[in-house]
């Protein structure tokens, strides 16, 4: 059993050629940009450092940064002269691959339920991921290993050759899934809204339908560099897709970050129109939170002192909210049909000022040291349906 013709690149006994360094080398510098902008965008906006969200960010993205590391050292021998050079570099990259794609199916895994997915689904997908990782990291691990460090290498780069294809296609496979549930609830919900020349009169916004169109285009953008990563595995240029692979995760990574991070301000509130009321003249200010069916709709709302510019505000606390875990499942996207009838909850606040007459005043002031100009009453008033 020998690898394909054209299988360049495995073992460590390999001179890679100019042009492909070249490639190689770009491919690294766009895949580690990409882990950089991230890891700042990462740290700067959650505001405590902490969940399953998070943490398989972080995994993912310094999983590139790993197999890059791994793929550098090998393909430019940088450290060729150490002892346990093989071994370091295998472990580097076997470590990092793990962690890149494993930890981004985890980041897609703990955003299914901002689209309504079941939990019996969930379960089921979080099932197949643990499943694929340790029967297919677990046997390419063992083939890498047997390759890179054996003293007959080429007994073992037939076999690591069909695996590591099959790996690949299977791991398509699961982003497609994942990717693919995100197209089909999102559509979902599109549909039932009705057609986009009434997005202005929807009840989810004009920002909303558009962060629901751009997780269609971006779920589909996925699956569309998942297969040049299919065609470039099975084309045998071994050398350059290890550093491909760098590239488009670090790429899929950075868009799937942005897109499931609007889904969750959209989630929370803070896309409506009406999620930011100015003040009324009257010191007013109203908070409504809509839900459909017979969900019950809760406000959370926080008045300041007098003195302070301005009430409190439930949609800017939601707008920094962290994930912790399943903590994040309380928020759900809801089917919003342009015909249908809302449960709408309206708390008004309202601050009146006032002014007293110029008598009133000095009578005031001779009988108290501490004199007041005014009074301030605060309504919380009617809850409409």
């Amino acid at each position: 059993m020998a690898p394909a013709p054209k299988d360049s690149g495995m073992g460590t006994q390999y001179e890679v050629p100019y042009v492909n360094s070249i490639v190689i080398a770009c491919f690294l510098a766009i895949a580690w940009y990409n882990v950089l902008e991230l890891t700042i965008l990462i740290q700067t906006f959650f505001k405590r450092h902490s969940g399953l969200y998070y943490y398989s960010l972080l995994v993912a993205n310094w999983g590139v940064f790993f197999h890059g590391l791994e793929t550098l050292l090998k393909f430019f021998k940088l450290n060729s002269e150490l002892p346990g050079h093989k071994i370091a570099n295998t472990v580097i990259g076997w470590v990092g691959w793990v962690m890149m794609v494993t930890g981004q199916s985890v980041v897609l895994w703990s955003r299914l339920h901002l689209v309504g997915i079941q939990v019996s689904w969930t379960r089921w997908i979080l099932f197949m991921i643990i499943f694929n990782a340790v029967v297919l990291h677990g046997v390419t691990g063992v083939l890498t290993f047997l390759t890179n460090i054996s003293h007959h290498p080429e007994t073992y780069k037939g076999p690591y050759s069909i695996i590591e294809r099959i790996q690949v296609t299977l791991f398509f496979i699961q982003e497609v899934i994942l990717s693919s549930i995100y197209i089909w609830k999102t559509t979902a919900m599109l549909r039932v809204e009705g057609p986009l020349s009434t997005v202005n009169r929807n009840v989810r916004g004009k920002r909303g339908r558009k962060v629901l169109l751009r997780t269609i285009v971006m779920s589909s953008i996925v699956i569309c560099l998942d297969i040049t990563l299919v065609a470039l595995e099975f084309s045998g240029l071994y050398d350059i897709q290890t550093s491909y692979k760098d590239a488009v995760y670090s790429i899929k990574l950075k868009m799937e970050f942005t897109i499931l991070n609007q889904l969750i301000d959209l989630v929370k509130g803070t896309l409506r129109e009406h999620a930011s009321l100015p003040l009324t003249t009257s010191g007013s200010h109203r908070y409504t939170n809509t839900t459909s069916g017979n969900q019950r709709s809760t406000i959370h709302s926080g008045i300041r002192s007098p003195g302070a510019s301005g009430l409190g505000h439930s949609a800017g606390a939601y707008a920094r909210m962290d994930d912790h875990g399943h903590g994040g499942s309380d928020f759900v996207l809801q089917s919003l049909k342009g015909d249908g009838v809302l449960k709408t909850t309206t708390t008004e606040v309202r601050i009146d000022r006032i002014e007293r007459v110029s008598e009133d005043r000095e009578r005031e002031k001779a009988r108290s040291p501490s004199p007041s100009s005014s009074e301030v009453y605060i309504i919380e008033s009617n809850k409409l349906p």
